[in-house]
């Protein structure tokens, strides 16, 4: 019961911004191309091209000046944000550049650091308890939170984006009002751009977090497993994406701030 109404609480807060922030962003789209075939494309002859688009984009025409520094690429020096864009008229990227952006998440050292310190919270307050204790019940933690960012990610980076034609980064809107930016974020765990330029809702999101959270099923303690507590899963990290998605937008003037207001870093 806790976690439909906290579900639904996270459905209410995207719907009440969604409408508003569709039709912004409507009349502010800009096509950058047309849709991709239905057609499915080998993915191995795009693959070798995924880490040229992927810098390629962060700079197409119009786009501001990106920073030769890595903190474009890394939230506070450490957390890995290669899925965000600067460029509103970036081009879609190919099945190869999806799987590429998975594939550069996922090797990252940053989450493996996540996970370690996830299980070791876990194993502390004595969550998942059916994993047992020990350096056993540790390890079984740890597997289980590499296992679910993972997934999350494939799914959500790279499957469904790859079969819906969706763009899987996070494009900053980066101006106007405060509180247009706050409900812009807000709404991106619900729309998204298209692979044809226009804004969609984003089942690539939804989809993959639903997926992956059922996934975690078959490795959870039967204790952790079952309808109710998957929904508390996908309400969770759909809480923890809003909260990233305000910091992702609002980093460039966090990070100035915290330079002394040099632009150049």
């Amino acid at each position: 019961m806790k976690s439909r109404i906290l579900l639904s609480g996270v459905l209410w807060l995207a719907s009440a911004a969604l409408p508003a922030a569709l039709r912004a962003q409507a009349a502010t789209d800009n096509p950058i191309g047309t849709a991709q075939s239905n057609a499915a494309k080998p993915i191995i002859p795009e693959i070798n091209k995924g880490a040229a688009e992927l810098q390629s984009s962060s700079n197409a025409p119009g786009s501001p000046p990106q920073s030769s520094s890595k903190s474009s690429e890394r939230i506070f020096g450490v957390v890995p944000a290669y899925n965000i864009s600067d460029a509103q008229n970036a081009p879609p990227l190919t099945q190869g550049g999806k799987f590429n952006l998975f594939v550069k998440g996922t090797l990252d050292p940053f989450p493996f650091a996540a996970y370690a310190l996830q299980a070791g919270v876990s194993q502390a307050s004595d969550s998942h308890n059916g994993y047992g204790q020990g350096l056993a019940g540790y390890g079984k933690r740890f597997g289980a939170a590499c296992l679910d960012g993972t997934s999350a990610r494939f799914f959500g980076t790279y499957a469904f984006p790859s079969l819906l034609h969706q763009d899987p980064r996070y494009f900053r809107k980066g101006q106007g009002s405060a509180w247009s930016r706050v409900r812009y974020s807000i709404t991106r765990g619900f729309v998204t751009r298209a692979d044809s330029g226009s804004s969609q809702p984003n089942w690539s999101n939804v989809f993959g977090k639903f997926t992956a959270a059922g996934l975690s099923n078959l490795y959870y303690p039967a204790a952790d497993r079952g309808a109710d507590l998957t929904l508390t899963r996908v309400a969770i990290s759909l809480s923890y994406q809003t909260l990233g998605n305000l910091a992702i937008e609002f980093w460039p003037e966090i990070h100035r701030k915290l330079s002394g207001g040099n632009k150049s870093n």
